[in-house]
């Protein structure tokens, strides 16, 4: 969860570190450089 003003996606890389298997989002709300970097993880 976050407040009004934070971008929902910039937490996102922290909260999938121990996270294992798939990761489901909305395609158009994931961009290119985040997906790219869930994908190296």
């Amino acid at each position: 969860m976050t407040t009004a003003n934070v971008d929902d996606r910039k937490p996102v890389s922290e909260m999938v570190d121990e996270l294992w298997g798939c990761l489901y989002g909305y395609k158009d709300y994931i961009s290119d450089p985040l997906e790219r970097e869930l994908a190296d993880k």
